[in-house]
């Protein structure tokens, strides 16, 4: 049998349409580009319908085509939402930060003055029953505030931590309530003293300057240490 001659085609195309084209071959069972297109060329020649054959490569061609932008384009989608979620995130931080400055600011104007001087410091300590020096502004000169205090002759704790000044009438009080009461759980405690001799009495609890008899159950100070 007479062997056919054989003539070279070259044919020149995009490196992307290439990278197709030998997907396309891989898929196909082709080990090279060339021979798979020679395949589909020998293909289209042998059918009586090329056109078809033709249009049914160029379906699988933009299927593929088609595969690989709806990849690309849900990374796109997926950056987007992230970026999307990133920005409420920001706005909604900038709006924390926003509302906690109107909080403050609020607060600082309904904040009355703390300047505690000689001459109203013991109005101040007379309003508010308890100064702890941990809780005055920086401001202040501590030193010379409770030696004042003395001087007027306020009640002062020099604790371990701190001193804590105290209005002598508060003060006879406080001892009051505290030895008419018979429990040692803090809900009683902050309960029959208020908020302000609850403060007190934890930080003569901490210094171990008072403590709960269980025999008696009452609470009692040590001997010498406050007056």
């Amino acid at each position: 049998m007479e062997k056919k001659q054989e003539r070279e085609l070259r044919i020149r195309v995009t490196e992307d349409t290439y990278a197709r084209l030998e997907d396309l071959a891989r898929r196909e069972g082709f080990t090279s580009v060339p021979d798979f297109v020679a395949h589909l060329l020998i293909s289209v020649t042998k059918e009586k319908t090329p056109v078809d054959e033709f249009e049914r490569f160029k379906t699988r061609l933009e299927r593929y085509i088609q595969d690989e932008l709806n990849k690309r384009l849900a990374s796109l989608e997926g950056l987007r939402k992230q970026v999307v979620e990133l920005y409420e995130k920001i706005e909604e931080l900038s709006q924390k930060v926003v509302n906690l400055e109107d909080s403050l600011k609020a607060k600082q104007e309904e904040k009355p003055k703390e300047t505690i001087t000689r001459r109203t410091g013991i109005e101040r300590l007379r309003e508010e029953k308890v100064v702890f020096e941990s809780k005055l502004p920086a401001r202040i000169q501590r030193d010379r505030l409770f030696a004042y205090f003395e001087r007027m002759n306020a009640i002062v704790l020099k604790l371990s931590k701190e001193r804590v000044a105290v209005d002598p009438d508060y003060w006879r009080d406080f001892k009051n309530k505290l030895s008419e009461l018979s429990s040692s759980r803090e809900e009683d405690i902050s309960q029959a003293l208020g908020s302000t001799g609850y403060e007190l009495w934890k930080a003569l609890y901490r210094d171990s300057l008072i403590y709960y008899d269980p025999k008696t159950k009452k609470w009692r100070f040590v001997e010498g240490s406050v007056p």
